[in-house]
């Protein structure tokens, strides 16, 4: 009885990354919610035209100055009053998701790289490149596959750990009869970020 408790205590720091992970894959799609609550802040571009189906599309297109600005002011207004990790999302050369968090007793900064990939179905596919702890990296895969079995998910966020992978089903991260869709992501110079909402019609 002993020997397992020593052996849970162990493997709490572990525990508390791992969860944090989950945090960061769950952020990986900050962007994506960011332009649905807050599109007003965004260059917003509209397509009046109805669809057979009886649905309006809206098409949103963003820069990475104004991703990163909603990103910090969504994180912000979610993190707010929060004792757990505090995360930040950027958009770089790659996306990249930073923060910090208690191991051991001990602040350690964590750092996650990806590069994000749209499907030809209009999800969102992304690339894990790096994970570190401090200065020490950790095998991803190693830890996408312990998330995946460890944690519940959201259902259209996918763990493909051999591949690294993490897919994002935004047509089915539906809220209020919306749907969404991935149009463009491109990450050179300003960048572009182009998502398409299907609002149903009135």
């Amino acid at each position: 009885m002993q020997k397992s408790r020593t052996k849970n205590k162990r493997r709490n720091p572990w525990k508390v990354a791992f969860i944090s992970l989950t945090g960061l894959i769950v952020l990986a799609a900050v962007a994506l919610m960011v332009i649905v609550h807050m599109p007003s802040k965004a260059d917003n571009t509209f397509n009046n035209e109805a669809k057979n189906t009886g649905t309006t599309p809206i098409s949103v297109q963003l820069n990475k100055d104004q991703l990163n600005t909603l990103s910090d002011y969504y994180l912000d207004k979610l993190q707010d009053g929060s004792d757990n990790a505090k995360y930040h999302f950027e958009v770089a050369d790659q996306g990249i998701v930073y923060g910090s968090m208690k191991l051991l007793g001990s602040a350690v900064d964590f750092t996650v790289f990806f590069t994000p990939k749209v499907l030809s179905n209009g999800n969102v596919e992304l690339h894990a490149t790096k994970l570190a702890l401090g200065r020490f990296p950790v095998p991803i895969s190693f830890v996408l596959t312990y998330v995946k079995n460890a944690y519940e998910l959201p259902k259209w966020v996918q763990l493909v750990p051999k591949k690294k992978l993490i897919r994002l089903d935004i047509n089915h991260m539906t809220k209020h009869g919306l749907n969404y869709s991935a149009q463009t992501i491109d990450m050179k110079g300003k960048g572009k970020f182009v998502f398409k909402i299907i609002l149903p019609k009135q």
